[in-house]
C-alpha cells in the first residue's frame, strides 16, 4: 500500500502530504504545525477498515491524509445508514475534542486503502489550549460541513421524492469525493450504498440509475458509477419538481 505521508524513521509525521491543506490545521505557522504533527501517530488502513466505532469512548482524533471514508450508524435492526463522506484532509472522531469524556456518535470506515494521523485525546486537547486557532477551525468545520450536511439531508427527506434524493446524493458525492476520469466523474459506490444514503430501497436505486443510463447521464459498473453529465443530471432532478 503506497503512502504519501512524509515520516521520520520513527514514523512521526514531518509534514503534511504535498497539496493537503486540512481545515482543522488552518491558520498555524510552520513551527506550530510541526509541534502538533510531532504528537500524532501515523497509521495505515486497508479498504473496509472501521477506524472509529459507534459507542466506543472517544479517545482518539483522526485526520485522513489519503483515501476516502464515510461515517455511518447502525440501527437496532442491524441496518447500516450512511451519513457523511470524507476526503483527505478531513477529520473524524471529533467527539475526542470535548472537555467532558464522550462516546463516538457514529462509526467511520475507509472505502479504499488510506492513511491517517491520530492524536490521543489529551494530547490534542492540550494543543487546543496552546493554539486557539484549532478551536475556531473545529467550530467552522462543525457548522459549515456537518450541520450544513444535516440541514441539506433533512430538507431533501422532506421535499424530494425517492428519485430526487438519489439524484442529489449522486451530485453531492460527485462534487465531494468523485474522481475525474476520461468519461466523466467516477464514484466508487454500490446500489446498496446509495440506497442507505438516500433512504430508499436498492430496487429504487437500480431503477433510477437504469433510467439515467438510458438517458446518457451516467454509466453503471460493478461497484461504481461514472457520471457522464453532471449538468444533465441536475437538470433532470430539477425538472421533476417543476
Amino acid at each position: 500500500m503506497t503512502c504519501i505521508c512524509k515520516l521520520s524513521p520513527g514514523k512521526q509525521a514531518l509534514s503534511l502530504p504535498q497539496g493537503l491543506k486540512p481545515r482543522f490545521l488552518a491558520g498555524l505557522n510552520k513551527a506550530e504545525l510541526r509541534s502538533i504533527l510531532s504528537l500524532a501517530r501515523h497509521q495505515r488502513f486497508r479498504a473496509g477498515s472501521v477506524i472509529v466505532h459507534e459507542g466506543d469512548p472517544a479517545e482518539q482524533l483522526f485526520l485522513l491524509t489519503s483515501g476516502h471514508g464515510r461515517h455511518f450508524v447502525t440501527t437496532k435492526a442491524g441496518r447500516k445508514i450512511l451519513l457523511h463522506w470524507l476526503t483527505p484532509g478531513q477529520i473524524c472522531g471529533g467527539a475526542a475534542l470535548l472537555s467532558t469524556p464522550f462516546r463516538y456518535l457514529a462509526s467511520t470506515e475507509l472505502q479504499d486503502n488510506g492513511c491517517a494521523l491520530m492524536w490521543e485525546r489529551q494530547m490534542i486537547r492540550d494543543c487546543m489550549s496552546r493554539y486557539p486557532a484549532l478551536i475556531d477551525n473545529t467550530l467552522s468545520i462543525a457548522v459549515t460541513e456537518y450541520i450544513a450536511w444535516l440541514v441539506a439531508a433533512q430538507s431533501s427527506l422532506t421535499s424530494d421524492d425517492a428519485r430526487g434524493r438519489v439524484g442529489h446524493l449522486v451530485v453531492s458525492l460527485a462534487c465531494g469525493v468523485g474522481k475525474a476520469v476520461r468519461d466523466g466523474i467516477e464514484l466508487n459506490v454500490t446500489n446498496e450504498d446509495l440506497a442507505a444514503g438516500a433512504n430508499v430501497t436498492p430496487f429504487t436505486v437500480s431503477r433510477t440509475l437504469n433510467e439515467w443510463q438510458r438517458a446518457g447521464i451516467l454509466t453503471k459498473g460493478r461497484g461504481k458509477v461514472v457520471l457522464r453529465n453532471l449538468n444533465l443530471l441536475a437538470t433532470s432532478i430539477t425538472a421533476t419538481f417543476e
